[in-house]
């Protein structure tokens, strides 16, 4: 765990550095800079591998557009001109609230989530799924008329947003704890100290279990307000029990669809 910190830390910092003002040419050249003023006649700027070194401008006339870590963009000259009738600039909100029609993890199931945006930029956002997964008889092996088991899946983590997260389209990753409760079908050996079998266990059981993921999310923002993500998370569990009984160590598995509302 102090590991992953470490490296998330260390993979933050990397991106900070690197949000940096994205300034197209009209004579298509594009250089990452970070902008420091723009008036009626020129863009002020400073190299992005220098921000305390000397500030250089360029005329407005020689800019086609200038885009911003945020996703935010500010057009010039012609580009200006015919995006100024209908051209509305997207404000996106720090907070989504969405729903999971469809969530896979151990089983089938449906799910809520709520993400936070932390810093200015965009690049890091605190991250909230909770899905329930149904589980029947037909996958099961077990007798006929056992109701069906529900399990629970809190999975608190961070996304991190190497180009930040407002913007339309935009690709996140990131660590997330994951807490399981709920039941699960079982049909185990019983064992003694020496390895000698003795007995069976068989039905639904009550199951917990603790575990962290890694998860990559694709994450697309058609309006300022609709969100849609879909996202896949592979890991393990470190603590894992069925009835009280301590169980091998399980790998950890999660696909979704999202749609949402950003405000």
């Amino acid at each position: 765990m102090k590991t992953l910190i470490i490296a998330l830390l260390g993979t933050l910092s990397f991106g900070t550095i690197n949000a940096q003002d994205k300034l197209y040419k009209k004579n298509g050249d594009m250089i990452e800079v970070k902008v420091t003023e723009i008036n009626a006649r020129v863009v002020s700027y400073k190299k992005a591998d220098n921000p305390e070194g000397p500030t250089y401008t360029i005329n407005k006339a020689d800019v086609s557009k200038v885009v911003y870590p945020n996703g935010s963009e500010d057009f010039f000259g012609e580009a200006e001109n015919k995006r100024s009738i209908d051209r509305k600039p997207k404000k996106y909100g720090n907070n989504i609230l969405s729903v999971m029609p469809m969530q896979i993890t151990s089983n089938v199931g449906v799910g809520l989530a709520y993400e936070r945006v932390i810093d200015q930029a965009g690049i890091l956002s605190f991250y909230m799924p909770v899905t329930m997964a149904f589980a029947n008889n037909n996958n099961t092996g077990t007798p006929a008329g056992t109701s069906t088991a529900t399990s629970y899946y809190i999975m608190p983590g961070l996304k991190f947003y190497p180009t930040g997260g407002k913007g339309v389209v935009r690709y996140a990753v990131g660590p997330n704890l994951a807490y399981v409760t709920g039941q699960r079908y079982v049909n185990d050996l019983l064992y003694d100290s020496n390895g000698n079998i003795i007995g069976q266990d068989v039905g639904m059981r009550t199951h917990s279990a603790l575990g962290i993921m890694i998860t990559n999310s694709l994450n697309i923002n058609p309006t300022s307000h609709l969100h849609l993500g879909l996202e896949l998370g592979l890991g393990f569990t470190y603590f894992n029990k069925v009835n009280n009984r301590n169980m091998n160590a399980d790998g950890l598995a999660q696909f979704g669809f999202k749609i949402g509302y950003r405000f």
